[in-house]
């Protein structure tokens, strides 16, 4: 019963964020979903979460990224606020990538058609592996995810 409490409680939610969106985005706001927010040692960051099971196929390279709008939205904010939004990819061949979105603009990027901005997988940090449900991070911190 719980879980069904809870499936109910999330469609809800669901419901209630796309109606302030429209609502929102009807009164002329620009708006954006930011996955997660966290604290740790006084810093804020924004987490930008994607689940992909490919990366992105050359040309020119592999790699992973964000809409260019996000990109540009995510930047402009860390300059206003100085807090940085780090992009944390989960699935790659069972691989976790992340980085801060600053440290990837330095590097090389490229627009798909779609209006993705990519950036290359070399450039991302490797900060975790994911086998039989179990994560390990590159830090040595073993998780078992929920199934």
């Amino acid at each position: 019963m719980e879980t069904k409490f809870n499936k109910r409680l999330e469609e809800q939610g669901q419901e209630g964020w796309q109606e302030a969106r429209e609502l929102l985005k009807r009164k002329g706001w620009d708006v954006f979903q930011i996955d997660w927010m966290g604290k740790k040692d006084g810093e804020y960051v924004l987490f930008e979460v994607k689940k992909k099971s490919e990366p992105f196929n050359p040309p020119p390279f592999y790699g992973h990224g964000l809409e260019i709008r996000q990109v540009k939205a995510r930047l402009e904010f860390q300059q206003i606020t100085n807090i940085k939004t780090y992009l944390l990819i989960f699935g790659t061949i069972g691989k976790v990538y992340g980085q801060y979105l600053d440290k990837l603009e330095k590097g090389e990027s490229y627009i798909t058609k779609n209006g993705i901005k990519i950036y290359p997988l070399e450039n991302f940090e490797l900060v975790g592996v994911m086998s039989g449900g179990v994560m390990v991070w590159v830090d040595g911190e073993v998780l078992k995810m929920r199934g």
